[in-house]
């Protein structure tokens, strides 16, 4: 008989240290949202400045086990499975370990990730961006969703939204205020979405980008006029060109171009990586290039032009 196939979901919790792991777990597991699972184990990879409530755990049937990271191997897990033969896995993870030692760590018969979540203090996401990208960064690539605590009104929220889009562009992205409640926030544009012709700065080129792939509705018909970089390829329509821009993501060494598919009737005239200024009409069609519908320039006309004083684009 073909053994019984059955899942025991892992659900993934990621962040600095000081991010919330520890209460948001606790307050996921108190609002009863794994109480269908008969036996729970949690495994924390990082003891931060607050302690989980044992009684809390024990009420609602939560195994706790703190694992070192040379004890994050898959004859550990075996270990832990047989010992306590969870239902499910909560997993509280180390924000300085890499990602892809629990990836790709061989887990027990049935473990598999389910959910991946990553939490940021949105009182020191300011300082410890800069600082630590790199290693933050890979927290995010892979994640379900980010969620920012601790946010204030006067945070410039959109900016820490596109840095995570820049990223992930998949990923869901939760903000909440101080109180725990969630926020919505109204990205605040650097341009006039309103006018006959929607002028980009070369500054504000993410901007622009990530709101279009964003909200593809808001920007259906409007003309746009910014500055982008000729990319042509062989495998494109004859009258089709990418102008867009290089994105570093998390260091000099990780860039993205980034762009959307155009039409042009005179591409003929452009050069390969030569630098335009774009006037363009926005629509939304489906594009074998994105298998799928999506955001379409219809250009009007394409000038030479200057490069921008940085090339590179920030989120």
């Amino acid at each position: 008989m073909a053994q019984e196939q059955y899942q025991i979901p892992i659900f993934l919790i990621n962040g600095q240290l000081d991010s919330g792991k520890t209460r948001f777990i606790s307050d996921t597991i108190e609002m009863g949202q794994f109480a269908e699972a008969k036996n729970k184990l949690l495994i924390v990879c990082e003891e931060g400045e607050e302690e989980y409530d044992e009684k809390m755990l024990a009420d609602n049937g939560v195994s706790m086990v703190v694992l070192e990271k040379e004890e994050f191997t898959e004859e550990r897990l075996k270990a832990l499975d047989k010992q306590y033969d969870p239902w499910l896995v909560i997993v509280e993870y180390n924000g300085m370990w890499e990602p892809s030692l629990i990836f790709e760590t061989a887990k027990p018969y049935g473990w598999e990730i389910y959910q991946t979540i990553t939490l940021f203090n949105a009182m020191t996401f300011s300082v410890q961006w800069p600082n630590m990208k790199a290693i933050m960064a890979e927290t995010v690539k892979y994640v379900d969703m980010v969620i920012f605590n601790r946010c204030k009104s006067s945070m410039d929220l959109g900016s820490y939204r596109r840095s995570m889009k820049a990223l992930n562009s998949a990923v869901q992205i939760v903000f909440e205020d101080q109180k725990g409640d969630m926020m919505s926030i109204a990205e605040q544009l650097p341009y006039d979405l309103n006018a006959d012709i929607i002028e980009v700065d070369d500054c504000d080129y993410g901007i622009w980008y990530m709101d279009v792939s964003e909200r593809p509705e808001v920007y259906k018909g409007k003309t746009v006029r910014f500055k982008g970089q000729v990319m042509k390829n062989k495998y494109f329509k004859e009258k089709n060109f990418v102008p867009g821009r290089k994105v570093m993501t998390c260091c000099a060494d990780d860039t993205t171009f980034i762009g959307y598919i155009s039409f042009y009737d005179k591409i003929s005239s452009l050069e390969n990586k030569q630098w335009v200024k774009v006037t363009a009409r926005i629509e939304y069609e489906f594009q074998m290039a994105y298998k799928k519908k999506g955001p379409v320039l219809y250009v009007s006309e394409a000038v030479e032009a200057d490069p921008p004083k940085d090339e590179l684009v920030y989120f």
